[in-house]
């Protein structure tokens, strides 16, 4: 078994099994994984505050012999959402989350998406009400460009039209 480190942002979770749960994390070091945390639903678990989503968190993952990876510690850097956020802000980062995984196909390690998706997460706390959707329509853009996929989020959209991601 191989011990990684490294910090992440936690983009989705769901519940597998009777106490596990399944994350989705963009890592700095790894990108886009997948890892399990067994027992976090349990009411005594110690992990289970700080794998919350949109967390910014330090995480060590173990890699077991079927390549699956399980996460062993996590130390929460900080909340990416304000706690008493409103509806559409809380919206907004699941959509932006939602958005990356979805164009995110495998596990890469890319220093300026990174930074990119680190960022406008950050910025979005700030976004007013009302500017949610420009926010997110720029958010899209910007990552379609990094992508590679030219200045606009409509070329993006003919490449990926096939996989539902836009």
């Amino acid at each position: 078994m191989s011990l990684y480190q490294t910090s992440a942002i936690i983009l989705k979770r769901e519940d597998i099994f009777e106490a596990d749960r399944l994350y989705h994390l963009y890592t700095e070091d790894f990108g886009k994984v997948r890892a399990i945390a067994g027992s976090v639903r349990k009411i005594n678990a110690k992990l289970t505050s700080h794998l919350e989503p949109f967390n910014l968190v330090w995480v060590e993952l173990i890699a077991k012999k079927n390549g699956d990876l399980s996460i062993t510690t996590a130390l929460s850097h900080g909340c990416l959402l304000v706690k008493e956020a409103p509806p559409v802000k809380i919206a907004l980062f699941a959509k932006m989350a939602d958005f990356s995984l979805k164009m995110l196909r495998e596990p890469q390690k890319d220093k300026v998406l990174w930074n990119f998706i680190l960022r406008n997460f950050v910025k979005a706390r700030e976004v007013e009400a009302g500017e949610t959707d420009n926010f997110l329509n720029e958010f899209k853009s910007g990552f379609a460009k990094i992508m590679g996929f030219g200045e606009n989020l409509e070329e993006a959209r003919y490449y990926l039209s096939d996989f539902d991601v836009v």
